[in-house]
């Protein structure tokens, strides 16, 4: 998320489950509320992605191999 509010993706993320991309774009759209990672920031993600936790984990796991396609 810009200062501007400009939302952008890498087009790698086709590459992810679906509710990576729902944690992603819950992620983003925080942002544009709070443009930290504070608690009110986090408080925001989990309301709209309650699987927050799990979209983290799974981008831990395997986030750094979207980098490597193509």
């Amino acid at each position: 998320c810009s200062a501007n509010g400009a939302l952008n993706f890498s087009w790698r993320l086709i590459m992810a489950p679906p509710f990576v991309l729902d944690y992603l774009a819950a992620h983003e759209v925080a942002h544009l509320r709070e443009l930290n990672h504070s608690s009110r920031f986090w408080k925001i993600t989990y309301q709209l992605c309650p699987r927050t936790d799990e979209a983290e984990a799974w981008l831990k796991d395997y986030g750094s191999a979207l980098h490597r396609i193509g």
